[in-house]
């Protein structure tokens, strides 16, 4: 899996210089990504751009660690031969028209894993999308090669199954809230490398520290669960084809097999997966539990910093629905808020601070009210809620924050609405001293719950 993920050289199969191809984006990702250790292939052409290119893989100066074929699928299986007679040892098929397709693609599956298993060579796809090292910088994909410097080295490994899936979960990441990744992959038919190759590497991968998945089938079911109840770090998992419609879909797609729900869902739960249910909710949950701390707990008690008794009211019955309850404080915590509200009005949980914030103002209510409840044994995680106005983003001492959740290690989520562009530069800041920001109350206690099953 490292010749995947971190090759020093590489060779394309299907190289071209015509801009309007997708052939032309991978040339240009590759070349960027591996200099003069990278290799286009093309027997009809002699030079891409100034780029020498070779009329076979045979006739490379060296064996590439890694060798992506972009060219028709039935021209696929000799290309996997001429790359087993140069001794490369792992393959990425981006192209489609296998399994997908029918029995005529399925024959030229077998066809391609015959050969690979003669040659002790390993099989990437088909029909997918390919990879990108983040930190690494490194792009082994037709996605747009403008893209590139607008990727946020991070902790989170992206793998989805389908190939324009991933391009849309990128193009939507980029521009929002800066998402830190370690690696983006798509996977595609899972000829031969499948989900429990990925991850057993990022299992591993010390650039790694939240797994995320969509998935439509899973070939090695009881091994998946196994790593993933052996490891610490969090998977998320979308698992799709749920119904017998997604099912049919499915199959249609990238050749998935249905597998019963009922039985999928209590493995997960077993192998304690965070299983959300649309590509949303996995992107935040994945986001938010790489920028916030976790912490195990049967039944997470709650404190809640809110604007609004209407919102409290929502967010504690939200609260049970998932399970968790709204923590009962402490008459040391209860006196401590006190001191920044007004004299008419007592705290409780939900901690409603708008009385406070009208007599103090924000910056020292939230301080004095995160500080407090963060420090109360008997609160395992805070929801904060905030209403953003015009022009005033200072409403946090963002440091002391930062501070606070390291000292803590409390879960911290933040729920934002109000002004956009104040929102916006709020999010930002909060995000970037360790506070996951939600613009739903829903995905607020969605995150809260999984950062509080974190093993």
């Amino acid at each position: 899996m490292k010749l995947f993920f971190e090759p020093q050289s590489a060779a394309l199969l299907g190289a071209t210089g015509n801009k309007f191809r997708p052939g032309y984006q991978l040339f240009k990702n590759m070349e960027a990504s591996l200099a003069e250790r990278f290799y286009p292939v093309n027997p009809n052409l002699q030079e891409i751009e100034g780029k020498k290119c070779y009329s076979s893989v045979l006739e490379l100066p060296e064996t590439p660690d890694v060798a992506v074929i972009f060219i028709p699928a039935n021209a696929v299986p000799q290309a996997i031969e001429q790359c087993a007679q140069k001794g490369v040892k792992a393959v990425i098929i981006e192209s489609a028209g296998f399994e997908e397709v029918g029995e005529e693609g399925r024959e030229l599956a077998d066809r391609c894993l015959h050969i690979a298993s003669r040659n002790q060579m390993r099989l990437w796809g088909a029909n997918c999308m390919g990879m990108i090292n983040v930190h690494q910088q490194k792009i082994l994909s037709f996605m747009n090669s403008n893209w590139r410097d607008r990727l946020t080295a991070g902790k989170v490994a992206l793998v989805v199954q389908s190939g324009m899936l991933s391009a849309g979960f990128l193009m939507h990441i980029m521009s929002r809230t800066p998402f830190g990744l370690s690696k983006v992959c798509s996977i595609g038919n899972k000829m031969d490398v499948d989900e429990v190759d990925f991850l057993e590497y990022f299992v591993s991968d010390p650039e790694t520290q939240v797994i995320a998945m969509y998935l439509e089938s899973m070939k090695r079911g009881r091994k998946f669960f196994e790593l993933a109840k052996s490891t610490s770090k969090p998977l998320v998992v979308l698992k799709s084809g749920r119904t017998e419609f997604g099912a049919h879909a499915a199959r249609s797609h990238t050749a998935a097999l249905a597998q019963d729900d009922k039985v999928l869902d209590s493995a997960f739960r077993q192998a304690r997966i965070i299983r959300v249910y649309g590509m949303e909710e996995m992107m935040e949950v994945a986001r938010c539990l790489a920028v916030s701390p976790g912490k195990v707990v049967p039944e997470a008690r709650v404190a809640v910093i809110t604007f609004s008794g209407g919102a409290g009211v929502v967010c504690s019955d939200e609260l049970h629905d998932r399970g968790m309850r709204l923590a009962p404080l402490k008459p040391e915590t209860l006196a401590r808020l006190k001191t920044v509200f007004p004299e008419w009005m007592d705290p409780g949980n939900p901690v409603d601070v708008y009385p406070a914030i009208e007599k103090n103002g924000p910056v020292k209510v939230f301080s004095e009210s995160l500080d407090a409840l963060m420090q109360d044994e008997n609160v395992d995680a805070v929801f904060m809620h905030i209403f953003a106005i015009p022009t005033r983003e200072d409403m946090f001492q963002y440091e002391k924050l930062a501070e606070m959740v390291a000292k803590y290690q409390k879960p911290l989520v933040a729920w934002m609405i109000g002004h956009g562009e104040t929102a916006v530069k709020v999010s930002q800041l909060l995000e970037k001293h360790g506070i996951a920001v939600v613009n739903e109350i829903s995905k607020g206690i969605r995150i809260i719950s999984a950062l509080t099953m974190r093993r």
